[in-house]
């Protein structure tokens, strides 16, 4: 896989020219394709070059990262060389964030990649409150990240090892207060309530592209650092895990009844992005196989869904000027075709069938259960509100008076693709979901 996507990074070097943009994206679904076509059942890892490796928990991952790439090469503007050029780079950081065997390595890329996303939204921001957004990601995230390289560095020392699978097999034990500043570090990416202010921030200010490989792509970094974490230090999260898991199933609760308050379409699917990872968190925590399978799919389906939301805001705001629900009412009238697919993925976020969120949330709320069967008035409530706060968003906009008498097109034939592109896997992958353990 490794040489087909140095032979992909060559043609792009060497055939480079802006009207190559859709060879580009082509070429990245064309990668998409074949790894689907080859996948295996990765269980143990998988060696693929020095210091790289696939397993089972970021296969699908590096799928992901060269479908979302695909898209946004389509989404930018092709006449902006150094975009173009900043996305090509993020792609492979990602793929080899997400190929790492190294701990080490993976800390490296993870932190290479927040730089770069950064300088999307200084630079191609929308805001004029961008230069502030961007500086809340950069300290949020550099606050817990500088300590964690320090005792990531620790561990290397005193095993004399950073890759991943020999860690795990080690059983490594490490002290309390290392453990828990080494777990925020992963906490704050993904990010957990109580840590998620940056991401609000960076969401809003975002260009759309950004706001998609932030939600699809970024915070699926977090969490695949967190699953990581909690397998190597298996006998701290043993001690320790039942406080953040209650904290964050709590937390969950909370931010999806803030999303009932929420008038900013691009805030409200930002918000449904940290009660998503909650839920995923929490049952990550329990430390059970379908725990972790469960928040493996979620972070596929959310990666999905999410972004595809995000671009569909965006869509509405080149026809409206505006973010705010109560300008954008009654658009069935306007743009009926872009108001199906408006349900489809805001069905698909309430975790309605047939869609690869619900498969992801039962796992994860059996898991809950497993771990502690009173639980289940707490995943009413999040059930509950996650179902009211979609259906809101859809509804609102969708229907209603308009207050505003504009012309509006229906969507350009690109906006359908790139939807299609989210919602036709989001909702078919569930035919095989022996590719996911």
């Amino acid at each position: 896989m490794m040489v087909i996507f140095m032979t992909l990074v060559g043609f792009i070097v060497f055939f480079f020219n802006f009207p190559y943009k859709y060879f580009l994206s082509n070429s990245f679904f064309f990668v998409v394709v074949y790894l689907l076509l080859n996948c295996i059942g990765l269980i143990d890892w998988y060696l693929i070059g020095y210091n790289l490796g696939l397993n089972l928990y970021s296969y699908y991952l590096i799928v992901l990262v060269f479908l979302m790439m695909g898209i946004v090469i389509k989404v930018v503007n092709s006449s902006d060389f150094m975009c173009v050029m900043l996305n090509l780079m993020l792609s492979l950081i990602l793929f080899l964030a997400f190929s790492s065997l190294g701990f080490l390595m993976f800390y490296f890329f993870f932190e290479v990649s927040l730089i770069l996303v950064y300088v999307v939204i200084l630079k191609w921001g929308m805001g004029v409150m961008r230069l502030i957004s961007s500086y809340y990601f950069m300290f949020y995230t550099l606050f817990f990240s500088l300590p964690l390289l320090v005792f990531i560095l620790f561990i290397v020392y005193d095993y004399n090892s950073s890759i991943m699978m020999m860690l795990e097999l080690m059983s490594v034990y490490i002290n309390i207060y290392f453990y828990i500043y080494m777990c925020m570090g992963f906490l704050l990416k993904i990010p957990m309530y109580m840590f998620h202010g940056w991401l609000l921030k960076a969401h809003v200010e975002a260009p759309v592209f950004g706001s998609m490989i932030l939600a699809s792509i970024l915070l699926k970094l977090g969490t695949y650092g967190m699953l990581r974490f909690l397998l190597i230090f298996y006998l701290n999260s043993f001690f320790f895990s039942s406080y953040i898991l209650i904290f964050s199933i709590i937390g969950g609760v909370y931010i999806s009844f803030l999303c009932l308050r929420q008038i900013d379409m691009k805030v409200l699917v930002a918000y449904s992005s940290v009660v998503h990872m909650s839920l995923l968190l929490s049952g990550m925590f329990t430390l059970l196989k379908i725990g972790f399978v469960g928040s493996y799919i979620l972070m596929i389906s959310h990666g999905l869904c999410s972004s595809g939301l995000f671009y569909l805001v965006n869509v509405f705001y080149s026809e409206t000027n505006s973010r705010l629900m109560l300008v954008n009412k009654g658009l069935l009238v306007f743009m009926p075709s872009m108001m199906m697919l408006w349900f489809f993925l805001c069905s698909s976020n309430m975790a309605s069938p047939i869609s690869l969120n619900l498969v992801g949330e039962i796992l994860l709320m059996i898991s809950l259960i497993i771990w502690f069967k009173l639980i289940f008035i707490f995943l009413i409530f999040y059930a509950f509100f996650s179902f009211i706060y979609s259906l809101y968003m859809y509804s609102y906009v969708c229907h209603g008076s308009s207050y505003i008498n504009l012309f509006m097109g229906g969507g350009f034939m690109l906006d359908y693709f790139i939807l299609l592109v989210h919602w036709i896997p989001l909702n078919f992958l569930f035919l095989n979901l022996s590719m996911f353990y």
